[in-house]
């Protein structure tokens, strides 16, 4: 807050770039490996424009995305004549569709966050990208949960797939509303003033998020990312002895009430949905937050202390077997 004070004083919109855009520009590109950004407010925004460039880009007007999958509150996120669905891992499904050459892009979170935690199998990532440059379908990674979260880089930087463009948000904003889409510099250069590409926002990058953005990148750049991955292992060992099934990524983690795995969308909605709210009911009562539908993640911060971390899990852990044994 007190670097957003200092930089309020200075003013609060201007209608140019200012140098501390450009610094948050150059750190977030670095740690992102992209070539280029351009920032924007929401991760509505975000994904929005990375999906309107890419459509622009390959002269395509098709969209194809993961069922479960949420990318924003915008047309290209619900199925439609021109947006369609496929399941998570299955690479064979993403082939079939994409072979007609129709696609403009395939947007998709690398790990399932809108549906619960859904972690991709080994080697799904690597065939999606191999299958989008084989039918010029530009491959976009929705990085708005896991960018910055499972560590001091974007999560398609630690499995080592290159998307065409990646989107940002939450994490990047420090709390303010503060988001970007980015890529490589062939298709980057399609956006105005450079190119014939429309893309502009009046709050896009003000001084204010754009500070919150950069001191909390800098922030990050220095924390010690394995112990958020032993906090969560707390969690995830607390909440297995549910006997429930539990999917987990560093910094979150969801509990389904099934005993069978869960790798799709069509998994989580075969589970006892119904009784997750039972879960948080109980949660609330004894002081801790979850989020109230099942679909959503529950996240684990540097903040949270081991103690706090195991007395919180182990709990839920117990309601949870309770509710899924009398259910």
């Amino acid at each position: 807050m007190d670097r957003i004070n200092e930089v309020a004083r200075d003013g609060t919109l201007f209608g140019a770039p200012t140098e501390l855009e450009v610094k948050f520009g150059e750190l977030l590109t670095k740690s992102a490996s992209l070539n280029t950004i351009r920032i924007v407010n929401t991760g509505t925004e975000a994904t929005m424009h990375a999906i309107r460039l890419a459509k622009h880009h390959t002269n395509r007007k098709k969209v194809l995305k993961i069922k479960g999958g949420y990318h924003g509150t915008h047309p290209f996120n619900f199925d439609s004549d021109y947006v369609e669905s496929v399941e998570f891992n299955s690479p064979d499904s993403v082939k079939e569709k994409l072979s007609s050459k129709e696609f403009a892009c395939l947007i998709m979170e690398p790990v399932m966050g809108n549906t619960g935690v859904i972690n991709p199998v080994e080697g799904y990532l690597e065939e999606v990208r191999e299958i989008t440059e084989n039918t010029g379908t530009l491959l976009i990674l929705d990085e708005v949960i896991t960018g910055f979260r499972t560590g001091f880089h974007p999560f398609y930087v630690r499995e080592k797939v290159v998307p065409d463009l990646a989107t940002f948000a939450k994490i990047i904003g420090g709390g303010l509303t503060l988001a970007a889409y980015g890529g490589s510099e062939r298709i980057m250069r399609d956006v105005r003033p450079e190119g014939p590409f429309p893309q502009a926002g009046t709050f896009s990058g003000n001084p204010l998020s754009v500070a919150a953005g950069l001191k909390t990148l800098e922030i990050l750049s220095k924390k010690d990312y394995s112990s958020l991955k032993k906090l969560t292992d707390i969690a995830v060992e607390s909440l297995s002895g549910s006997g429930l099934t539990v999917n987990s990524q560093v910094g979150m983690l969801s509990l389904f009430f099934t005993d069978e795995r869960v790798q799709s969308a069509s998994d989580a909605l075969k589970t006892r949905k119904d009784l997750y709210f039972r879960l948080f009911e109980r949660a609330i009562e004894k002081g801790i937050f979850l989020a109230p539908s099942f679909d959503e993640t529950i996240f684990i911060s540097f903040a949270h202390e081991e103690s706090e971390v195991k007395e919180s899990f182990q709990f839920l852990s117990e309601e949870a077997k309770r509710i899924w044994k009398a259910h």
